[in-house]
């Protein structure tokens, strides 16, 4: 910044500093050949203070930075204060690594839509009535970004700890463990195979489910850790079987059913675990056994047995999930004390049983209702902070609470809240989602599994209730940190927090192509969809030649699970436009270049549209439901 003319040695330079939640922010600053440093925190997001530089010149320069690994502050402008009447004039420098990828293609943190302008505010109409190609062009370059270094992760790193001997992973050493490798790591591996390499799907992926079960199934199906250097099972008491076992059903088997649905080895893996986990439950209450008493195992349970109930049909499902939740809810005045992780889980599962058991066990649903709504109050009033978002800890006061460090279990929370209103027609909690929703460009998640996590329950939440701010975050947080982050070219690790990353790059990924991918994945690829009206405008361009498969995605809840609706779910990935691939339902797709149209049924579009791209020669279709069309 350049002094003003008129400023005098008494004038003070301010500037609009932004410090939210509890810890520190630091801005550096340079003038008049001395440097210093302010590190503050206020009570309210942004505030003018001093910045004490000393006597101000005219015409002398200040430069005022953020450095290193440091939480930097938030800077929303500067003023000179006293005599002067002239602004400053500003100039922003980016000074950081340019973030460019190896071939010199733009990345992430280049592109433009980081801040919540009318223009950007446009760019999320949930249903716009003319294709913006401006907006599915932006999202292919983002999307193409993502899955190029999904790809390259998938072939340079995670097949690297492949070992040979076993078919296990080994992200972290020797021990393949089930709340960890086997519930974090794995689901993920296999996911980006699924969006980037299916012959390793078919392949790798499915010899380690084969070897999982082969070398580490103790109790009947429920498996215990193995040591691949010592090539034994590493043998532990019930209760750590048990929680091991809840985590690969919920954490691990969920995630990958989601896209393979229940005609996959992986779905018998996860219903077999299930099974045997009730067989072997030992703890008596006045609802019948129970198979732990941790609310983090019984959390999991309720997230995956609504789902097994609506694949299989069996009663079974829907009893044990109700088991758990009478024990919970009937007692009385329940509220989780813990609101993030290895706590939360309970919430977002009571709430998936709730909206299954309005048509499925209509009377348990309005026995749970009033509970369930006692359990929502009491977490909004005192679990929240002044943003609305919710902490981590349940507080014994009403809140806001300013003071509490926030976690990255918000989103999932508010899941179970947008359960209840889809399930029953209402909007009643709409507003405290939407104000989480709107707020989140103040927050600070302090680290990249904080980030991934967070990013991942807002999404699920976004697809049901669209505020542009919560787009334009998580854009800015996926593109800042969980796909540049410090370090741009540098690919993702292996291990729990990493793997988990790359899953909500892929879920949010998922969001700017609208559940469309290109099979086979091709480096240099881009791929990228906008919705329009009842339907989608997609943008393809390739930087060498490509020949392909353009698939659609397809109304999962209802064909996996059952579910009357896309019920907001963890461990999945929402669905932005779906193509029916039943009953003969047609859609026509304009090809925008050519001027050309053909009707196809949606089974066709499922299995994949044909694409063959010349080089940077753009393909642009528009894809809208039809009428019926012959089988």
């Amino acid at each position: 910044m350049t002094l003003p003319a008129d400023v005098t040695a008494d004038d003070r330079f301010e500037v609009l500093f932004g410090s939210k939640g509890p810890a520190k922010r630091t801005m550096y600053f340079e003038y008049d050949g001395r440097s210093g440093s302010l590190a503050d925190v206020r009570d309210k997001p942004y505030e003018w203070i001093v910045v004490p530089i000393g006597p101000l010149r005219p015409g002398k320069k200040v430069v005022l930075y953020g450095k290193g690994a440091r939480r930097v502050a938030f800077l929303a402008g500067v003023r000179v204060v006293g005599r002067s009447k002239e602004p400053p004039q500003v100039r922003a420098i980016q000074v950081a690594d340019g973030a460019r990828s190896g071939d010199g293609a733009v990345v992430w943190s280049d592109l433009p839509g980081f801040e919540l302008t009318p223009e950007t505010q446009r760019l999320w109409d949930p249903a716009p009535q003319r294709p913006d190609w401006q907006r599915a062009e932006r999202s292919a370059r983002y999307a193409g970004i993502a899955l190029s270094k999904v790809q390259r992760w998938l072939h340079e790193r995670v097949m690297a700890v492949h070992d040979e001997d076993s078919a296990l992973f080994r992200p972290t050493g020797s021990i393949w463990n089930y709340w960890d490798t086997a519930a974090d790591c794995y689901p993920f591996y296999v996911w980006a195979a699924w969006f980037t390499d299916q012959k390793l799907l078919d392949t790798v992926m499915l010899r380690t489910l084969e070897a999982e079960q082969r070398l580490c199934n103790q109790l009947g199906r429920l498996p215990v850790s193995y040591d691949m250097d010592q090539r034994r099972k590493e043998l532990v008491p019930l209760e750590r079987v048990i929680f091991g076992a809840s985590e690969y059903a919920k954490d691990g088997l969920t995630p990958i059913v989601e896209l393979t649905g229940p005609d996959s080895p992986w779905f018998d893996r996860m219903r077999g675990i299930v099974d045997d986990i009730f067989a072997h439950a030992k703890y008596d209450s006045p609802y019948g056994k129970i198979p732990s008493t941790n609310i983090e195992v019984n959390g999991e349970l309720l997230q995956t047995l609504p789902r097994l109930y609506g694949a299989t049909g069996q009663r079974k499902y829907l009893d044990w999930a109700h088991r758990l939740a009478d024990y919970y809810l009937l007692q009385g005045k329940f509220v989780p004390r813990q609101l993030s992780d290895h706590g939360c889980e309970i919430i977002g599962g009571l709430g998936l049983l709730f909206a299954v058991d309005r048509t499925a066990c209509p009377e348990k649903a309005e026995q749970y209702q009033p509970l369930l709504e006692y359990m929502f109050y009491q977490i909004l009033r005192r679990g929240t902070n002044s943003d609305g978002i919710i902490i981590g800890t349940l507080q014994d006061e009403p809140g806001p609470h300013d003071d509490v460090i926030l976690r990255d279990g918000w989103g999932y929370d508010f899941v179970a809240y947008l359960d209840y209103d889809l399930a029953l027609g209402t909007r009643r909690y709409e507003r405290p989602i939407r104000r989480a929703l709107s707020n989140l460009l103040n927050w600070d998640a302090g680290s990249r599994d904080n980030i991934a996590d967070s990013v991942e329950g807002g999404l699920y939440l976004l697809r049901s209730v669209p505020e542009p701010a919560g787009f334009v975050w998580a854009d800015l947080e996926i593109a800042t940190i969980l796909v540049d982050h410090a370090k741009p070219h540098r690919l993702w690790d292996t291990h729990k927090l990493e793997a988990n990353t790359v899953r909500t790059v892929l879920i949010h990924t998922m969001l700017h192509t609208r559940n469309t991918l290109l099979r086979p994945w091709q480096q240099g690829l881009e791929l990228g969809a906008a919705p329009l009206a009842d339907g989608i405008c997609i943008f393809i361009r390739s930087a060498q030649p490509y020949e392909g498969r353009l698939i659609f995605d397809v109304p999962r809840h209802r064909l996996f699970w059952k579910f009357t609706k896309d019920w907001p779910r963890l461990n999945s990935i929402p669905e932005w436009f779906t193509v029916e691939p039943e009953a003969g339902q047609g859609y026509t797709v304009q090809n925008v270049d050519k001027g050309s149209t053909q009707v196809l049924a949606g089974k066709k579009l499922r299995d994949g549209l044909t694409v063959r791209l010349e080089p940077n020669r753009p393909l642009r279709l528009v894809v809208r439901p039809s009428g019926k069309v012959s089988p």
